[in-house]
């Protein structure tokens, strides 16, 4: 999804995230937002999984979710529970 398709939700964890690194553009996002060699990987319960680079994550347990924003691949929410095997790597 794009930043404009984020629900408002989102829009406001992604706020407070870019405030808390020192972004001067707490509303949008630019190239130098994601890290060049990062991978974010999500392995489901089923054993399926979802690999992302050039990503960060923002974990929301007060919603139940979890938001994967990369530089090329769009946004992406994801349910947040015990059995999802989060990992981010550089």
């Amino acid at each position: 999804m794009r930043h404009e398709d984020l629900p408002e939700r989102w829009k406001t964890k992604l706020q407070e995230y870019l405030k808390a690194r020192g972004s001067t553009e707490s509303d949008r996002l630019g190239a130098s937002d994601f890290p060049l060699n990062r991978i974010v990987r999500i392995q489901f319960e089923d054993g399926s999984h979802v690999e992302f680079r050039h990503a960060f994550v923002i974990e929301a347990p007060e919603l139940r979710e979890v938001a994967v924003f990369t530089e090329h691949c769009g946004y992406h929410l994801f349910p947040l529970y015990e059995e999802l095997d989060l990992s981010v790597s550089n």
